[in-house]
């Protein structure tokens, strides 16, 4: 069907009103009666134009305002005008993808929900200004002061204090949070991350009770195993010494196999119970420090097994750290282990302990000229257990346990470690302590 258009509409108007003006020029009429006509024709024209265009408008306005009510299958019907025809389509055109879109959204939004509810772990999105965007049922549970019909901000909803303020104060920052916590008998890890252009923060709450139950029964069973075979160990041990003294030649290769192989398990058993110990506190019990008696009390014990073996022990300190707040008996156990450990892998040359003490930060270096560490190898080192090169490790009595102990003894001290080697360049291990641990000045 053809359209009417606007464009001819006008076009026909003003001829016509052409048409009637020369008209009445050419019949003399007198002016007033000029004016009152052309005045009457350019109304009427006027009036039919605006009828016509605003009933198109009113379909279109009628088309939005149901749309706006959430009907989005509706669609602007055929027009009257051609060149409004053209914008009805246009719009028309639009308005169906506008629709498709907010169906596969629609869609996307109920699977993510369907998602989120088959979570059993405590789920929440919230705006920069802390208002809740979205929550699963797990929150629900969780958190009953949570109304899905109001609007509310996270510290309406949240009362525990510790959680309150992990989130205050995350707030502004993008990097990504991740920490335990306790609430109420139940531990979880929290992990969160913040969108800055979305304008959105995600936080998840995963009950870790069961990962705690199944260490603590771990921790438990070591215990058990280990105090069940120290004694038979111990008498081992004993039968073997006692025999060594009557051993025919021919047997005594085999026994001190026995021996030394006891004396293996029994260390393995000792640094277990150590281990246990040092993961069951978190506190330690710190006490001011003379560096330099506790470095000599050191030298004395390390330094006959470090001479026997023909290497050189250094120890050099800085003089602006004469003293130092932390436990000495295990921070003892930590430079014990470290020169042990070097000892088992450096043949030639020298083993030493540095201090250097920077604005920050307080540095011990325990430096070997061993036989080194693959790279492949260093970010495992410290894992209880592992070993670098098994076979080496087991001619030369390690446990496994020894760099595990230190790292947890210096975590307790609020510090770090990190280690730095190259195969056949020896072995450098570096102790960071926060500079709370200084006592006086320096």
């Amino acid at each position: 069907m053809d359209k009417e258009s606007l464009f001819l509409r006008l076009v026909i108007s003003h001829a016509a009103l052409l048409l009637l003006l020369i008209l009445l020029i050419l019949m003399q009429a007198p002016l007033w009666i000029l004016i009152c006509v052309l005045l009457l024709c350019s109304t009427v024209i006027v009036w039919r134009i605006y009828s016509g265009l605003r009933r198109q408008l009113d379909l279109i306005s009628s088309v939005a305002n149901q749309i706006k009510t959430g009907d989005y299958s509706r669609r602007i019907p055929d027009l009257e005008l051609d060149e409004m025809e053209h914008v009805g389509k246009d719009l028309n055109a639009m308005l169906g993808k506008l629709d498709r879109t907010i169906h596969h959204l629609s869609v996307h939004r109920e699977e993510l929900r369907l998602v989120l509810s088959t979570i059993d772990d405590v789920l929440w999105s919230q705006n920069l200004e802390g208002r809740f965007e979205l929550v699963n049922s797990a929150f629900q549970e969780l958190f009953a002061a949570y109304n899905p019909g109001m609007e509310q901000c996270y510290w309406e909803v949240i009362r525990e204090p510790q959680l309150l303020a992990l989130i205050k104060d995350s707030e502004g920052s993008p990097e990504r949070i991740m920490t335990e916590l306790q609430l109420g008998e139940h531990f979880y890890l929290l992990s969160g991350m913040t969108n800055l252009s979305a304008r959105r923060r995600v936080f998840i709450l995963q009950n870790i009770d069961g990962i705690r139950q199944a260490e603590q029964m771990k921790r438990d069973f070591v215990v058990n195993l280990a105090h069940e075979l120290r004694t038979p160990l111990t008498a081992i041990k004993g039968f073997t010494e006692a025999m060594q003294e009557n051993c025919l030649a021919e047997n005594s290769r085999y026994l001190k196999i026995i021996q030394n192989h006891t004396e293996r398990l029994i260390h393995l058993i000792i640094d277990l119970e150590q281990l246990i110990r040092l993961e069951r506190t978190a506190e330690i019990e710190k006490q001011e420090i003379s560096l330099q008696t506790f470095f000599a009390n050191l030298k004395m014990i390390l330094g006959p097994e470090v001479e026997e073996k023909g290497l050189a022990f250094e120890i050099e300190l800085d003089k602006r750290l004469p003293r130092l707040s932390c436990d000495p008996f295990k921070l003892e156990q930590v430079f014990i282990n470290l020169v042990q450990n070097s000892l088992r892998y450096t043949d030639t040359g020298s083993i030493t302990i540095r201090s250097k003490v920077s604005d920050h930060l307080i540095t011990f270096e325990v430096t070997d000229t061993g036989k080194g560490i693959e790279a492949r190898h260093l970010s495992r080192i410290f894992e209880r257990f592992y070993v670098a090169d098994s076979a080496r490790n087991r001619s030369r009595s390690g446990t496994g346990l020894g760099l595990a102990i230190v790292k947890h003894i210096v975590l307790l001290h609020n510090g770090s470690i990190e280690v730095n080697s190259e195969p056949g360049k020896g072995t450098s291990f570096y102790i960071h302590l926060p500079t709370e641990q200084l006592q006086g000045s320096w």
